[in-house]
């Protein structure tokens, strides 16, 4: 172990010695303030020791000679601020509560005392930022765990709750991954994206990389939508940086089980176009919502690591309390659901496929046409015309609104270990995990033409904080991101053709998606790519 630490201090002092003071993408706290007596004169040499009430972790600091102290880098949490000094009374102040970038300030007035008297303070310090003009929104655990985050439980919604936050604004499209937001009417790409300090950015589209489906490893969100600084610098509209928790000496968790049915379910103006919700359908299943079946079921847990320890004598394992910690968790996610396409008005109905068959049947397109458009399920009075051979033809035209059977299979996982070297030296190490199947989604009408996608994120970061001297910090970390997906028709089939559009039978769009009704492949198809981003931060 101590090789270990040397190890790393001499990697420290390495890119200590080329790096360049630069602030840092925060993800921790400062305590700092003055120490007086009561006639307001400064007490310099005075031992200030912070201690983290959950993990009984301390940092000290001492005052210099007019007074002021200065304790960097604490992890967001609930903190007591112990202040000793020779002649005076000790004193304590609890209830501080500090929150992501917060720079607290604690000041404090000393009265004369012997070694045995305590003065207690209960109040926690402003979290007014008057340090820099930043305008950020903070959510903690508990806004987190109240406010709506709609029905995928996405962390990024609670960013809808926030001042000068639009889902999409005008003209805009929900061309990013993850959910799509325009803050103070910036491009939905032009958002920031990070967990615990290091990069979450989907290289491709833009949005969050990582997908953040269980609100309750969430510690914190800190969402800054202007004049942020120039530490972040990668995109102008606004930074999303999501905090993860850590285990505690005490353990603590949860499980949950989040349900939609099919007595839950109203029907969208789609689905009534397809003929649910209709009370007098001859099908029964027409009588209400499309089927659907969603469940979301999972927990997690945290508090100290205890390891066995091998050898004779002793105790049987090596406690972690007050030194190692663990949280980790795990949801299970599937959705089942007939889901309807948008209405083509234009299919040939089954008088208009015969007309076709017999006058130009011999024709690749036709043929193609009367295998992947089934026949209109409603005439609408209409008929299409053409000519071959010198004879004119007439197709009766009819509506045909298509359905689909989706199929959604996710797993998430999370894993985070903070461990104490002492109250100068702490490591943490994180690691996010997901993998989706995702089949029968993009184009419902016709039917047949629907997409199937699977795709995996895992996310890494380690980071050492030390304090070298007692105005020194340095904060190195190493993050690792792989992004994997790929994408192709549900059905083999449909890659027989390439995509074919007619715009007087309303066969539009060349894209997958679920406003397209044109047959055959569509030319965005088949799509796959995997990224590997790496990323080394040091900030002294």
């Amino acid at each position: 172990m101590a090789r270990a630490i040397k190890t790393m201090l001499a990697l420290v002092a390495l890119l200590a010695a080329i790096a360049v003071p630069v602030f840092a993408q925060s993800t921790t706290a400062t305590i700092s303030g003055t120490v007086e007596d009561e006639k307001q004169a400064a007490i310099p040499n005075a031992t200030v020791t912070v201690r983290n009430v959950e993990t009984n972790v301390t940092q000290t600091a001492q005052t210099d000679d007019s007074g002021n102290y200065r304790v960097p880098n604490l992890p967001v949490g609930a903190y007591e601020v112990t202040i000793e000094a020779p002649g005076f009374a000790k004193y304590v102040q609890t209830g501080i509560t500090l929150v992501l970038n917060q720079a607290a300030v604690v000041n404090a007035a000393l009265r004369p005392g012997g070694l045995q008297e305590v003065v207690t303070v209960t109040e926690n310090a402003s979290i007014l930022n008057t340090t820099t003009a930043e305008v950020s929104t903070r959510f903690d655990s508990r806004r987190i765990s109240e406010l709506p985050l709609g029905t995928t439980r996405n962390i990024l919604g609670v960013a809808l709750s926030a001042p000068g936050v639009s889902q999409l604004g005008t003209g805009q499209a929900g061309f990013a991954a993850g959910i799509s937001y325009s803050a103070n009417g910036g491009r939905v790409r032009s958002n920031n994206f990070m967990i615990d300090g290091q990069d979450n950015n989907e290289p491709g589209v833009a949005g969050a990389a990582q997908p953040l489906n269980n609100p309750d490893i969430i510690q914190e969100v800190r969402l800054i939508t202007n004049q942020f600084l120039a530490e972040y610098g990668r995109n102008s509209s606004s930074v999303f940086n999501t905090i993860t928790k850590s285990g505690t000496n005490g353990y603590h968790g949860s499980l949950f089980w989040f349900h939609n049915g099919n007595a839950l379910n109203a029907c969208s103006n789609t689905d009534k176009s397809a003929g649910f919700c209709n009370p007098n359908a001859t099908n029964p299943s027409r009588r209400h919502a499309p089927f659907r079946i969603e469940n979301q079921i999972g927990g997690t847990i945290g508090g100290p690591l205890h390891l066995p320890r091998f050898g004779e004598g002793g105790p049987s394992y090596v406690s972690g309390r007050d030194r190692t910690f663990f949280f980790g968790s795990y949801q299970r996610w599937s959705d089942r659901r007939l889901g309807s396409g948008s209405t083509l008005r234009g299919a040939p109905t089954e008088a208009g496929r015969q007309v076709l068959q017999s006058a130009a049947g011999d024709l690749p397109q036709v043929q193609a046409l009367l295998r992947f458009l089934p026949a209109a399920q409603a005439p609408i009075g209409t008929t299409a015309t053409f000519t071959r051979n010198g004879q004119s033809f007439s197709v009766p035209l009819g509506s045909l609104t298509g359905a689909t059977a989706f199929t959604f299979d996710n797993h998430q996982a999370s894993l985070r270990i903070d461990h104490n070297f002492n109250e100068n030296h702490r490591l943490t190490g994180r690691y996010l995990y997901s993998d989706s199947d995702t089949g029968g989604t993009g184009q419902a009408t016709p039917p047949g033409l629907t997409t199937q996608n699977v795709n995996r994120q895992q996310s890494f970061g380690i980071a050492l904080t030390s304090s070298l001297t007692p105005s020194i910090v340095n904060d190195l970390r190493l993050g690792y991101q792989r992004f994997a997906t790929n994408t192709s028709a549900s059905d083999p089939s449909s890659e027989e053709i390439p995509s074919i559009e007619i715009s007087e039978l309303g066969l539009t769009g060349f894209n997958a998606a679920g406003s397209r009704t044109a047959i055959g492949l569509a030319v965005n198809l088949p799509q796959f790519r995997t990224n590997n981003i790496y990323q080394i931060q040091n900030n002294l």
